[in-house]
Formats: C-alpha cells, sequence, structure tokens
C-alpha cells in the first residue's frame, strides 16, 4: 500500500511538471505571483497531514493534491535549468542518479539487521541546520564551491531520510500508509532538489 501511493505521487508529481512545462509555463513568467499561491497551499497541505492522513477518502485525495502541487512548483526551476547550456543533459544525469541512490539506500534500510531508530536526532538537528543556513543564504551571496557543499550535505542527509524511513515503514500501523508514502516522497523529491542542486553548481564551477 505504502509504495502504490508513494509510486502514484511520483507519477502525479511527474505529470504535473510536464504539463505546466509544456502548457503553463507563459502564466508563472507573467505573473510569477501564482508560484506564491502554489507554495503557501503545498505547506498548508503538509503542515496540516496529522490532522488528514488517516481520513479517507481526504487522506489519498489531498496526497494527489500535494504531489500535484509539488510537480507544478518545480517546473519552472527545471524551466530555467534546462534553458541553460547543458542543463537537460544535467537534469537527466540529476533523475538517473537520484533514482540509483534511492534504490540503494531504499534497499539497505529495507534489509538492513541494525537499528537505526537512533538516527532520527541526528537527521532532524541535520534537517533544521540545513533550514537555517538555506534561509542565510538568502541575505548572504555563496559561491558556487559553497553551494556544492551545501548541496553535497543536503544530498547525505536525505540519503539518510531514505534509509531511516524505509526501516521504519516495518513498524507503521496499517492506517498510517498515507504517512509513510508521504515521509518517503518528501525524502526522494528533497533529495532530487540537492543532486540537482549539486550538478548545477559543479558545472559553473
Amino acid at each position: 500500500k505504502v509504495m502504490t501511493f508513494f509510486a502514484l505521487a511520483v507519477f502525479v508529481s511527474a505529470a504535473g511538471t510536464y504539463f505546466t512545462m509544456k502548457y503553463f509555463m507563459g502564466y508563472f513568467i507573467a505573473q510569477p505571483g501564482l508560484m506564491w499561491i502554489f507554495f503557501i497551499a503545498e505547506l498548508a497541505i503538509i503542515f496540516t497531514s496529522r490532522m488528514w492522513s488517516q481520513r479517507v477518502p481526504l487522506n489519498r485525495f489531498l496526497f494527489a493534491l500535494f504531489a500535484l502541487i509539488t510537480g507544478i512548483t518545480i517546473a519552472p526551476l527545471l524551466g530555467v535549468i534546462a534553458a541553460s547550456p547543458g542543463g537537460v543533459a544535467i537534469i537527466s544525469k540529476a533523475l538517473f542518479t537520484t533514482g540509483l541512490m534511492f534504490t540503494a539506500t531504499a534497499l539497505f534500510g529495507w534489509t538492513t539487521k541494525i537499528d537505526l531508530s537512533g538516527m532520527r536526532g541526528f537527521l532532524m538537528i541535520g534537517l533544521i541546520g540545513m533550514i537555517i543556513v538555506g534561509i542565510l543564504g538568502l541575505f548572504i551571496p555563496w559561491g558556487s564551491q559553497a553551494e556544492m557543499i551545501y548541496s553535497g550535505i543536503g544530498v547525505l542527509l536525505f540519503a539518510g531520510f531514505i534509509v531511516y524511513d524505509f526501516q521504519k515503514i516495518k513498524h507503521y500501523p496499517e492506517d498510517r500508509y498515507i504517512d509513510a508514502a508521504l515521509n518517503l516522497y518528501l525524502d526522494l523529491f528533497n533529495l532530487f532538489l540537492f543532486v540537482l542542486r549539486f550538478m548545477s553548481s559543479s558545472s559553473r564551477d
């Protein structure tokens, strides 16, 4: 059930990205404020997930809607990168690398006999640190080398989340399948973003 909804979310996001880039990019370029509406909706869904994650069929609808909105919001970023020299190759490499890393870390997390529950505190501290540094980066410009270091740490962090969350799936109650699928989806999405940022910054170096 978890993997079914996870795969559905990936497909819905991919479809949202494709149709946005193909048919709706002009709207976002003409009215950049539209993107903020989608960002706010995305945050509202994720921060209220504990309220709806076990309420069928609302949980399935909001989960699919979140995946669609995520696909829409990443489309402008992919469009900018694709328009740059070698951008399409960077996106392709990032997708391939993300797929390999996700598969490898997922298999390790599912099959390892090591108890990974102790990773939670370390991962959460790392995530908070990344958020703080990311916010500071909005006000303090940094070069491509600093971007590579930041992105590389992000890649390692979310690889750790994938390992942790895959082992945690075994202990989820059956009615929490949306929670588990949402965690895996966020892990994959953020891993892809950081891999993409790392490759983009390395190409500029």
